[in-house]
């Protein structure tokens, strides 16, 4: 087995469901033009996917460790391909709902197949650096989603981005049938009869971790969540130039991403994630904080914003990886991708809580959110030293 090739191949696994995902929030003026759309109609579109995607992470928990994982990587990432034809070609705001219900199912395990595939395959001492070329996609996909998909809509309609998706997407389903190694089921009846079972796992470390995990999501996405509209309206970022804002973000923290992973490996989880948590709470205040700025003073704030909470992923990825014993590890990311979807969730409706839009579309209370994400990345410090604690 290559493991360069794998990891390459999971990377853009990863990268290709996160464009899906996160291309959505950009397009909700294309969806209002095409099909009369208000934003509450915009917020189902999001409701659909998170909803879905953690009530099949829950299904799949209970059942992932009896199967090839592997296999079951290759079976719900062809259902992905599948779930962008369906969303390409939605013919009415219904039927999108139920593309992204779709894309939701899928979604909401794939992040977790990769991340425990990655656990499975890369011994303890390289693995926070191949999470972190992994996760390197999420940067990529702040990239080539967010700035790639709002040129190629723009020049091709709302369904651009998604057939572009899939085109890619295809070439990779083709990679892991290629590079994917044979993953035996890895719990048995045995195990469950040595009381090696999900529910006790959860009753230590573990548990504290969905935690962290929870606290480190709904912080990063209580500020993502409104960023784009508070940098054009508060900040004068024009809509023209805002792709220039995530790209130059996402190139560097593709850079900045598998460094984080390395420093981990060398130096231990939980220092690199404490340095790095540190670092982005001063993104976080400084994005939620920042007044108006040239282009280049908004790159710094943003690429400072966006590379810290990248870089704090790693080391808590590899954190959690490492909590349950290997017969039920693949059921716990799938839990893990759960609580993540939930963190989302739970992050962008306390931000959205908190802010009001003014007569001229200028967002206030934005910099209370960003005080309390900076508090719960604070307080993620404590719970990660706990969850990082031999027992």
């Amino acid at each position: 087995m290559n493991d360069g090739r794998l990891i390459a191949v999971l990377r853009a696994a990863h990268m290709t469901h996160l464009i899906d995902f996160m291309v959505m929030m950009p397009l909700g003026a294309h969806f209002i033009a095409a099909f009369g759309a208000k934003p509450a109609d915009l917020g189902r579109l999001v409701f659909a996917y998170t909803a879905s995607a953690g009530l099949s992470g829950v299904i799949v928990s209970a059942v992932i460790d009896r199967f090839d994982r592997g296999r079951v990587l290759r079976v719900v990432y062809a259902a992905f391909l599948l779930s962008l034809v369906v969303t390409a070609f939605a013919s009415s705001l219904d039927a999108l709902v139920v593309a992204r219900v779709v894309a939701g199912i899928t979604g909401g395990v794939l992040s977790a197949l990769i991340q425990s595939v990655v656990a499975e395959v890369i011994p303890p001492a390289q693995r926070a650096s191949a999470i972190g070329r992994v996760m390197s996609g999420h940067a990529l996909s702040a990239v080539i989603g967010v700035p790639a998909g709002l040129w190629v809509a723009a020049a091709f309609g709302w369904q651009g981005p998604f057939i572009a998706v899939l085109a890619i997407a295809s070439a990779v389903l083709v990679g892991l049938g290629r590079h994917m190694p044979s993953m035996p089921a890895r719990r048995a009846a045995s195990d469950v009869a040595a009381g090696i079972s999900l529910r006790n796992v959860l009753a230590g470390r573990a548990l504290a971790g969905l935690g962290l995990t929870f606290l480190v999501t709904a912080s990063c996405y209580a500020v993502i969540a409104y960023i784009a509209p508070y940098w054009i309206k508060n900040v004068g970022i024009s809509e023209a130039r805002l792709p220039w804002v995530y790209l130059l973000a996402g190139a560097v923290s593709f850079f900045t991403t598998p460094h984080s992973g390395r420093m981990a490996d060398r130096h231990g989880r939980f220092p690199v994630f404490a340095v790095t948590t540190v670092l982005s709470v001063g993104g976080i205040l400084l994005a939620t904080h920042a007044p108006a700025l040239a282009l280049p003073g908004a790159l710094v704030v943003s690429s400072l914003f966006f590379v810290t909470v990248y870089a704090r992923w790693v080391p808590t990825v590899a954190i959690l990886a490492e909590l349950p014993p290997p017969p039920v590890r693949g059921a716990f990311m799938m839990l893990n991708g759960v609580i993540t979807q939930l963190g989302m969730g739970a992050g962008a409706m306390f931000s959205g809580a908190l802010i009001a839009i003014g007569a001229d579309g200028r967002l206030s209370g934005f910099g209370t959110v960003g005080v309390v994400a900076a508090l719960l990345s604070l307080f993620a410090i404590a719970l990660a030293a706990r969850v990082s604690r031999h027992p």
